[in-house]
């Protein structure tokens, strides 16, 4: 990763670009809901302000604002899915390795194994 491929909060400005999104996400549903920012600030114990800024993807914004968000949308399930170990590709290949090598290892000779 090269500095120029960083935003102004050191994020990876393709990351930036999802939380924008995420924020877009959320407004939308509130707006379906037919919630004013207001009143949803309300219900998350927030300020208007602090709504604001996650609607607008402000990495700044903490995952319990998230999270309270998510809650008075009704959407609080949506958090099971973020970093899920059924989805994470490198773990999983990382996990299979491990089980593979430690298949091959074998107690030496003459050696009684006492792992029960």
């Amino acid at each position: 990763m090269t500095h120029k491929s960083l935003g102004k909060d050191g994020l990876p400005l393709s990351l930036r670009q999802k939380l924008v999104e995420v924020g877009q996400q959320i407004k939308l549903a509130r707006k379906r809901r037919g919630m004013t920012m207001k009143e949803m600030a309300g219900r998350m114990f927030v300020t208007r302000k602090t709504m604001g800024r996650l609607e607008s993807g402000d990495p700044g914004v903490s995952l319990g604002v998230l999270a309270a968000a998510l809650l008075a949308l009704g959407l609080e399930n949506d958090l099971d899915h973020l970093a899920s170990p059924e989805s994470d590709a490198v773990g999983n290949l990382i996990d299979r390795q491990g089980h593979e090598k430690k298949q091959r290892i074998r107690p030496g000779r003459g050696k009684v194994d006492l792992d029960f």
